[in-house]
């Protein structure tokens, strides 16, 4: 009785197929997967709106890509993803979800109704591809955005109150968009999918495979944190272009980055005091490892390459809008309405002392006026807690 003739493939064919296989992965995983719209000659055809400096030959694609007058029409976000717009619609709608149910929102229509028509302007002037729903968290003393996937946007409370004009609100709502019509939240959890992969190949392939889980296990994560630090840099660049498209000086993001600066600067001094801190400064290329393995990029690296996207990307402008009566009004009201006051006790209470109280939610007007009058101490006090608190995170 004949049997098929079965062609075995010796196993050391088989790890080389499998290295080849995890080296093409890491390899389509470490190039750069943004997309140019057209080709050269797309480029001629649509130059930048005369900037004022003109950039090196070499940055011609990046110039046409990020080419001010054409937003809208420049598919940003293209590139590697595993997920489609409906599955990150329901991803950002599940985070949502999860946000509603664990933090306070406003519920001042005077305050929602600004902050919706203020991020909305923006998102008309981006290249969003979505729709946005936009909320205000009462989140006390810590001033930031989030810009989910699918665009589910929350701004916080305190990002208002600490904003030193609408055009300083408005850039960092812009960088959160931009967040969001770049897509670089799933962008990135599908580059950490792949990394998973190529270590679950490199599992199966035995002992030949632990090359391959080296390679995916090391330069897959820095590969992530690349493109995560590359993220932020791109959202600065698109997040001063949508505020500049929606007549914004975009120079006011820049001024939140040096709020931030200072704060890293303060982080820096107070951790040089722990004893052996400056112990890992003695590393060979200290500081070359500590910022490829960080996910985020210097605070004064991001503002140094604005200064010069400023000039090149952006043409002269005469006017600008810096700050308007309406985020002024909002702002106050939001002061007010953290801002402690006074009241007395009834008139057949026996204890005549001030009491000091928060104002109670409500879902109408927030302008309370004290009973009695409130020292100029007080007042300082909860203004310098309130207003001074600098922004922290803008991502």
């Amino acid at each position: 009785m004949g049997f098929a003739s079965c062609r075995v493939v010796p196993l050391e064919r088989k790890c080389k197929i499998t290295l080849q296989l995890s080296a093409f992965l890491v390899g389509a995983l470490l190039t750069p997967s943004f997309a140019v719209p057209g080709g050269p000659a797309a480029a001629a055809n649509a130059p930048l709106a005369e900037p004022t400096r003109v950039l090196p030959e070499s940055d011609s694609k990046k110039l046409a890509k990020y080419d001010v007058t054409r937003i809208g029409q420049r598919d940003i976000g293209k590139g590697f993803n595993l997920y489609s717009l409906r599955s990150e619609h329901d991803l950002g709608q599940s985070i949502a979800a999860g946000l509603d149910r664990s933090t306070k929102l406003i519920k001042d229509s005077v305050v929602i109704d600004y902050i919706n028509r203020l991020a909305q302007k923006l998102v008309a002037n981006s290249d969003a591809q979505v729709p946005f729903t936009i909320k205000v968290i009462d989140g006390g003393s810590i001033p930031r955005a989030y810009g989910l996937p699918g665009g589910f946007l929350y701004v916080d409370s305190a990002l208002i109150t600490s904003a030193d004009g609408e055009a300083e609100l408005a850039t960092v709502i812009a960088h959160e968009i931009a967040h969001v019509a770049a897509r670089h939240a799933t962008r990135t959890l599908s580059r950490k999918r792949v990394c998973n992969f190529v270590n679950l190949i490199g599992m199966m392939a035995g002992p030949a495979g632990i090359a391959a889980e080296d390679v995916g296990g090391i330069a897959g994560p820095l590969s992530v944190k690349k493109f995560a630090r590359d993220s932020e840099y791109e959202a600065d660049l698109l997040g001063i272009e949508y505020a500049y498209s929606a007549g914004y000086d975009p120079q006011s993001l820049m001024a939140a980055l040096e709020k931030l600066h200072a704060i890293e600067e303060e982080r820096s001094a107070a951790l040089a005091k722990i004893p052996g801190y400056h112990l890992a400064s003695l590393i060979p290329f200290h500081n070359k490892i500590a910022r490829g393995f960080a996910s985020y990029p210097l605070v004064e690296e991001r503002i140094q390459r604005l200064q010069s996207e400023i000039t090149s990307y952006l043409p002269n402008r005469r006017d600008y809008i810096i700050d308007t009566g309406e985020f002024e009004d909002v702002k106050a009201r939001l002061l007010a309405y953290a801002t402690p006051v006074l009241r007395r006790h009834s008139a057949g209470d026996d204890n005549k002392r001030p009491v000091l109280r928060r104002t109670a939610d409500s879902d109408g007007d927030l302008d309370i006026k004290p009973e009695v009058e409130i020292p100029s101490k007080v007042v300082g006090v909860a203004a310098a807690l309130t207003y001074k608190t600098p922004v922290t995170d803008i991502q």
